[in-house]
Protein backbone atom coordinates (compact mmCIF):
# COMPACT_ATOMS: atom_id res chain seq x y z
CA UNK A 1 0.00 0.00 0.00
CA UNK A 2 1.35 3.44 -0.87
CA UNK A 3 2.64 5.25 2.22
CA UNK A 4 1.83 8.82 3.15
CA UNK A 5 5.45 9.90 3.58
CA UNK A 6 7.31 11.53 0.73
CA UNK A 7 10.11 8.95 0.82
CA UNK A 8 7.59 6.09 0.91
CA UNK A 9 5.72 7.41 -2.14
CA UNK A 10 8.96 7.94 -4.10
CA UNK A 11 10.18 4.45 -3.23
CA UNK A 12 6.89 2.90 -4.31
CA UNK A 13 7.18 4.69 -7.67
CA UNK A 14 10.79 3.63 -8.24
CA UNK A 15 10.17 -0.03 -7.39
CA UNK A 16 8.09 -0.33 -10.56
CA UNK A 17 10.81 1.05 -12.83
CA UNK A 18 13.55 -1.07 -14.45
CA UNK A 19 17.13 -0.27 -13.49
CA UNK A 20 18.96 -2.41 -16.04
CA UNK A 21 17.14 -1.66 -19.30
CA UNK A 22 19.75 0.81 -20.58
CA UNK A 23 23.52 0.38 -20.04
CA UNK A 24 24.30 4.07 -19.40
CA UNK A 25 21.13 5.77 -18.17
CA UNK A 26 18.47 3.32 -17.00
CA UNK A 27 14.81 4.27 -16.69
CA UNK A 28 14.87 4.49 -12.89
CA UNK A 29 17.81 6.90 -12.92
CA UNK A 30 16.28 8.85 -15.79
CA UNK A 31 13.02 9.37 -13.85
CA UNK A 32 14.96 10.22 -10.66
CA UNK A 33 16.89 12.99 -12.39
CA UNK A 34 13.70 14.53 -13.76
CA UNK A 35 11.99 14.32 -10.35
CA UNK A 36 14.94 15.98 -8.64
CA UNK A 37 14.97 18.73 -11.28
CA UNK A 38 11.32 19.64 -10.56
CA UNK A 39 11.40 19.10 -6.79
CA UNK A 40 14.51 21.20 -6.16
CA UNK A 41 13.48 24.87 -6.20
CA UNK A 42 17.13 26.02 -6.18
CA UNK A 43 17.81 24.61 -9.65
CA UNK A 44 17.36 26.85 -12.66
CA UNK A 45 18.65 24.63 -15.47
CA UNK A 46 19.83 21.16 -16.40
CA UNK A 47 23.45 22.35 -16.30
CA UNK A 48 22.99 23.46 -12.68
CA UNK A 49 21.71 19.99 -11.78
CA UNK A 50 24.43 18.03 -13.57
CA UNK A 51 27.19 20.28 -12.19
CA UNK A 52 25.91 19.48 -8.69
CA UNK A 53 25.48 15.75 -9.32
CA UNK A 54 28.91 15.34 -10.92
CA UNK A 55 30.60 17.11 -7.99
CA UNK A 56 28.69 14.92 -5.55
CA UNK A 57 30.22 11.80 -7.05
CA UNK A 58 27.35 10.75 -9.34
CA UNK A 59 28.62 9.96 -12.83
CA UNK A 60 25.78 11.07 -15.07
CA UNK A 61 26.23 12.84 -18.39
CA UNK A 62 24.18 15.82 -19.53
CA UNK A 63 24.52 14.88 -23.21
CA UNK A 64 23.19 11.34 -22.61
CA UNK A 65 20.30 12.70 -20.54
CA UNK A 66 19.39 15.23 -23.26
CA UNK A 67 19.37 12.55 -25.94
CA UNK A 68 17.20 10.32 -23.75
CA UNK A 69 14.75 13.20 -23.18
CA UNK A 70 14.51 13.72 -26.93
CA UNK A 71 14.12 10.11 -28.03
CA UNK A 72 12.75 7.90 -25.23
CA UNK A 73 9.10 6.98 -24.89
CA UNK A 74 7.39 8.95 -22.10
CA UNK A 75 5.03 6.08 -21.23
CA UNK A 76 6.92 5.35 -18.00
CA UNK A 77 6.05 8.86 -16.81
CA UNK A 78 2.46 8.52 -18.00
CA UNK A 79 2.02 5.28 -16.05
CA UNK A 80 3.30 6.92 -12.85
CA UNK A 81 0.96 9.85 -13.42
CA UNK A 82 -2.09 7.62 -13.96
CA UNK A 83 -1.25 5.49 -10.89
CA UNK A 84 -0.82 8.47 -8.56
CA UNK A 85 -3.95 10.20 -9.82
CA UNK A 86 -5.99 7.02 -9.30
CA UNK A 87 -4.63 6.78 -5.75
CA UNK A 88 -5.60 10.39 -5.04
CA UNK A 89 -9.14 9.87 -6.37
CA UNK A 90 -9.46 6.71 -4.29
CA UNK A 91 -8.41 8.49 -1.11
CA UNK A 92 -10.79 11.40 -1.66
CA UNK A 93 -13.75 9.11 -2.32
CA UNK A 94 -16.81 9.66 -4.50
CA UNK A 95 -19.19 12.59 -4.20
CA UNK A 96 -22.62 13.09 -5.73
CA UNK A 97 -21.82 15.99 -8.10
CA UNK A 98 -18.14 17.00 -8.02
CA UNK A 99 -17.27 20.30 -9.68
CA UNK A 100 -14.70 19.73 -12.43
CA UNK A 101 -13.00 22.93 -13.62
CA UNK A 102 -11.64 22.81 -17.19
CA UNK A 103 -9.23 25.33 -18.64
CA UNK A 104 -6.01 25.77 -20.62
CA UNK A 105 -2.75 27.62 -20.17
CA UNK A 106 -0.27 28.77 -22.80
CA UNK A 107 3.54 28.62 -22.61
CA UNK A 108 5.43 30.80 -25.08
CA UNK A 109 8.27 28.96 -26.83
CA UNK A 110 11.33 31.20 -27.22
CA UNK A 111 13.90 28.70 -28.48
CA UNK A 112 14.94 29.01 -32.14
CA UNK A 113 14.81 25.19 -32.38
CA UNK A 114 11.07 25.30 -31.72
CA UNK A 115 10.61 28.19 -34.15
CA UNK A 116 12.45 26.26 -36.87
CA UNK A 117 9.93 23.46 -36.35
CA UNK A 118 7.08 25.93 -36.70
CA UNK A 119 6.12 26.02 -33.01
CA UNK A 120 5.75 29.35 -31.21
CA UNK A 121 3.63 28.26 -28.28
CA UNK A 122 2.48 25.22 -26.34
CA UNK A 123 -0.99 24.83 -24.84
CA UNK A 124 -1.76 22.56 -21.89
CA UNK A 125 -5.45 21.69 -21.44
CA UNK A 126 -6.81 19.74 -18.48
CA UNK A 127 -9.37 19.65 -15.72
CA UNK A 128 -9.13 19.56 -11.94
CA UNK A 129 -11.57 18.53 -9.23
CA UNK A 130 -12.20 21.86 -7.51
CA UNK A 131 -12.49 20.22 -4.07
CA UNK A 132 -10.00 17.34 -4.01
CA UNK A 133 -7.32 18.61 -6.40
CA UNK A 134 -7.26 15.40 -8.45
CA UNK A 135 -6.65 16.04 -12.13
CA UNK A 136 -7.97 14.51 -15.31
CA UNK A 137 -6.19 13.48 -18.45
CA UNK A 138 -4.03 16.32 -19.76
CA UNK A 139 -3.59 17.27 -23.40
CA UNK A 140 -0.44 18.96 -24.72
CA UNK A 141 -0.69 20.80 -28.01
CA UNK A 142 2.12 22.56 -29.86
CA UNK A 143 0.84 25.38 -32.05
CA UNK A 144 -2.07 27.81 -32.11
CA UNK A 145 -5.59 26.60 -31.40
CA UNK A 146 -8.60 27.85 -29.46
CA UNK A 147 -9.98 26.16 -26.36
CA UNK A 148 -13.15 24.98 -28.07
CA UNK A 149 -11.15 22.69 -30.37
CA UNK A 150 -10.33 20.60 -27.27
CA UNK A 151 -13.91 20.41 -26.05
CA UNK A 152 -14.53 16.85 -27.33
CA UNK A 153 -11.34 15.57 -25.69
CA UNK A 154 -12.13 17.23 -22.36
CA UNK A 155 -15.67 15.82 -22.30
CA UNK A 156 -14.20 12.33 -21.85
CA UNK A 157 -12.34 13.42 -18.69
CA UNK A 158 -15.38 14.68 -16.76
CA UNK A 159 -15.99 12.25 -13.85
CA UNK A 160 -19.24 10.34 -13.54
CA UNK A 161 -22.01 12.66 -12.32
CA UNK A 162 -19.47 15.49 -12.34
CA UNK A 163 -20.29 19.04 -13.38
CA UNK A 164 -17.96 20.57 -15.97
CA UNK A 165 -17.21 24.21 -15.12
CA UNK A 166 -15.83 26.15 -18.09
CA UNK A 167 -15.10 29.76 -19.01
CA UNK A 168 -16.02 31.63 -22.19
CA UNK A 169 -13.33 29.85 -24.22
CA UNK A 170 -15.56 26.74 -24.22
CA UNK A 171 -18.92 28.50 -24.68
CA UNK A 172 -19.35 27.76 -28.38
CA UNK A 173 -22.70 26.42 -29.47
CA UNK A 174 -21.33 23.06 -30.66
CA UNK A 175 -19.73 22.38 -27.27
CA UNK A 176 -22.95 23.21 -25.39
CA UNK A 177 -24.96 21.05 -27.77
CA UNK A 178 -22.64 18.05 -27.54
CA UNK A 179 -22.56 18.16 -23.74
CA UNK A 180 -26.34 18.39 -23.63
CA UNK A 181 -26.72 15.41 -25.99
CA UNK A 182 -24.22 13.29 -24.07
CA UNK A 183 -25.84 14.06 -20.72
CA UNK A 184 -22.78 15.81 -19.26
CA UNK A 185 -23.73 18.37 -16.64
CA UNK A 186 -22.10 21.76 -17.20
CA UNK A 187 -21.82 25.34 -15.99
CA UNK A 188 -20.40 27.57 -18.72
CA UNK A 189 -19.98 31.31 -18.73
CA UNK A 190 -21.41 32.56 -22.02
CA UNK A 191 -20.80 35.78 -23.90
CA UNK A 192 -23.12 38.65 -23.13
CA UNK A 193 -23.96 39.15 -26.81
CA UNK A 194 -25.62 35.72 -27.08
CA UNK A 195 -29.31 36.12 -27.84
CA UNK A 196 -31.71 34.64 -25.31
CA UNK A 197 -35.26 33.56 -26.03
CA UNK A 198 -37.55 32.91 -23.10
CA UNK A 199 -39.99 30.02 -23.09
CA UNK A 200 -42.35 28.56 -20.52
CA UNK A 201 -39.92 25.70 -19.88
CA UNK A 202 -36.88 27.89 -19.52
CA UNK A 203 -34.56 29.86 -21.73
CA UNK A 204 -32.92 28.96 -25.02
CA UNK A 205 -29.37 29.99 -25.81
CA UNK A 206 -28.93 30.15 -29.54
CA UNK A 207 -26.63 31.40 -32.28
CA UNK A 208 -28.43 32.30 -35.49
CA UNK A 209 -32.06 31.56 -36.19
CA UNK A 210 -31.98 27.76 -36.46
CA UNK A 211 -29.30 26.41 -34.13
CA UNK A 212 -30.34 26.32 -30.50
CA UNK A 213 -29.73 24.44 -27.28
CA UNK A 214 -32.05 24.49 -24.29
CA UNK A 215 -30.60 25.26 -20.87
CA UNK A 216 -30.98 27.49 -17.84
CA UNK A 217 -29.37 30.91 -18.13
CA UNK A 218 -28.48 32.74 -14.93
CA UNK A 219 -27.38 36.37 -14.86
CA UNK A 220 -25.49 38.11 -12.08
CA UNK A 221 -24.03 41.59 -11.85
CA UNK A 222 -20.85 42.62 -10.08
CA UNK A 223 -21.81 46.02 -8.64
CA UNK A 224 -18.18 47.06 -8.06
CA UNK A 225 -17.05 46.53 -11.65
CA UNK A 226 -20.54 46.92 -13.13
CA UNK A 227 -20.00 43.70 -15.07
CA UNK A 228 -22.76 41.27 -16.02
CA UNK A 229 -22.05 37.54 -15.85
CA UNK A 230 -24.19 35.00 -17.69
CA UNK A 231 -23.98 31.29 -16.98
CA UNK A 232 -25.56 28.56 -19.08
CA UNK A 233 -26.22 25.27 -17.33
CA UNK A 234 -28.21 22.09 -17.73
CA UNK A 235 -28.08 21.32 -13.99
CA UNK A 236 -31.59 21.00 -12.62
CA UNK A 237 -32.67 23.69 -10.20
CA UNK A 238 -33.51 20.99 -7.65
CA UNK A 239 -29.82 20.03 -7.64
CA UNK A 240 -28.33 23.54 -7.62
CA UNK A 241 -30.12 26.84 -7.10
CA UNK A 242 -29.18 29.96 -9.06
CA UNK A 243 -26.96 31.15 -6.21
CA UNK A 244 -25.25 27.75 -6.03
CA UNK A 245 -24.59 27.86 -9.79
CA UNK A 246 -22.83 31.20 -9.35
CA UNK A 247 -20.83 29.80 -6.44
CA UNK A 248 -20.05 26.70 -8.49
CA UNK A 249 -18.59 28.83 -11.26
CA UNK A 250 -16.51 30.68 -8.68
CA UNK A 251 -14.93 27.32 -7.81
CA UNK A 252 -13.46 27.33 -11.32
CA UNK A 253 -10.76 29.50 -9.81
CA UNK A 254 -9.20 26.27 -8.48
CA UNK A 255 -7.64 25.60 -11.87
CA UNK A 256 -6.21 29.14 -12.04
CA UNK A 257 -4.54 28.50 -8.68
CA UNK A 258 -3.25 25.21 -10.09
CA UNK A 259 -1.73 26.96 -13.12
CA UNK A 260 0.03 29.43 -10.83
CA UNK A 261 1.50 26.63 -8.71
CA UNK A 262 2.63 24.61 -11.74
CA UNK A 263 4.21 27.63 -13.41
CA UNK A 264 6.02 29.16 -10.46
CA UNK A 265 7.24 26.61 -7.84
CA UNK A 266 7.10 23.64 -10.25
CA UNK A 267 8.78 25.41 -13.21
CA UNK A 268 6.19 24.93 -15.95
CA UNK A 269 7.23 28.35 -17.28
CA UNK A 270 10.88 27.23 -17.51
CA UNK A 271 11.10 24.55 -20.18
CA UNK A 272 14.32 22.62 -19.67
CA UNK A 273 14.54 20.97 -23.10
CA UNK A 274 14.15 22.24 -26.64
CA UNK A 275 12.22 19.40 -28.26
CA UNK A 276 8.61 18.21 -28.17
CA UNK A 277 9.29 14.89 -26.45
CA UNK A 278 11.42 16.48 -23.73
CA UNK A 279 8.77 19.12 -23.00
CA UNK A 280 6.11 16.41 -22.78
CA UNK A 281 8.26 14.49 -20.28
CA UNK A 282 8.77 17.66 -18.23
CA UNK A 283 5.01 18.29 -18.11
CA UNK A 284 4.34 14.73 -16.95
CA UNK A 285 7.06 15.08 -14.30
CA UNK A 286 5.53 18.35 -13.06
CA UNK A 287 2.11 16.69 -12.76
CA UNK A 288 3.69 13.71 -10.97
CA UNK A 289 5.35 16.04 -8.45
CA UNK A 290 2.03 17.85 -7.95
CA UNK A 291 0.26 14.54 -7.22
CA UNK A 292 3.01 13.42 -4.83
CA UNK A 293 2.60 16.66 -2.90
CA UNK A 294 -1.16 16.11 -2.79
CA UNK A 295 -0.75 12.57 -1.44
CA UNK A 296 2.07 13.07 1.05
CA UNK A 297 1.74 14.09 4.66
CA UNK A 298 4.31 16.08 6.62
CA UNK A 299 4.69 16.98 10.32
CA UNK A 300 2.12 19.60 11.27
CA UNK A 301 4.83 22.02 12.40
CA UNK A 302 5.80 22.60 8.75
CA UNK A 303 2.25 23.48 7.62
CA UNK A 304 -0.04 21.66 5.22
CA UNK A 305 -0.23 23.63 1.98
CA UNK A 306 1.34 22.32 -1.23
CA UNK A 307 4.02 25.00 -1.01
CA UNK A 308 4.78 24.00 2.60
CA UNK A 309 5.16 20.40 1.46
CA UNK A 310 7.49 21.43 -1.36
CA UNK A 311 9.63 23.41 1.08
CA UNK A 312 9.74 20.37 3.35
CA UNK A 313 10.99 18.21 0.45
CA UNK A 314 13.64 20.81 -0.35
CA UNK A 315 14.76 20.68 3.29
CA UNK A 316 15.21 16.89 2.97
CA UNK A 317 17.10 17.28 -0.32
CA UNK A 318 19.44 19.86 1.21
CA UNK A 319 20.26 17.39 3.98
CA UNK A 320 20.62 14.35 1.72
CA UNK A 321 22.41 16.12 -1.14
CA UNK A 322 20.28 14.74 -3.97
CA UNK A 323 17.36 12.46 -4.71
CA UNK A 324 19.57 9.79 -6.31
CA UNK A 325 21.64 9.26 -3.17
CA UNK A 326 18.48 9.25 -1.06
CA UNK A 327 16.88 6.59 -3.27
CA UNK A 328 19.95 4.35 -2.94
CA UNK A 329 19.76 4.67 0.82
CA UNK A 330 16.03 3.86 0.76
CA UNK A 331 16.56 0.68 -1.25
CA UNK A 332 19.55 -0.41 0.83
CA UNK A 333 17.54 0.04 4.03
CA UNK A 334 15.43 -2.85 5.27
CA UNK A 335 12.52 -0.60 6.19
CA UNK A 336 10.43 1.77 4.05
Amino acid sequence: MMLNSWAGIVKTILKRLPKNDYPVLNTRLFVLIWLHLIFDKSLGSLRDLFFRLNHQGIAVDLSTFSKASKNRDYQAFNQIYVSLNSELKKRKGKREHPLYAIDSTVITLTSKLFWMSGYHQMKLVMGVDAETGSIGESHVHFGFSNDESFADLMMTTVPENGIAVEDRGFCGFENLLEMSKSGILFIVRIKNNYKLEFSEEGELVYIGSKKQVKCRVISFCDLETKTEYRFATNVDIEIMSNEEIAEGYRQRWAIEILWKFLKMPLKLDRLMTKNVNGVTIQIYTILIVYLILQLMQIPQIYGNTLLNKLRYVNLILSQEGNLISLSERLFSSACM
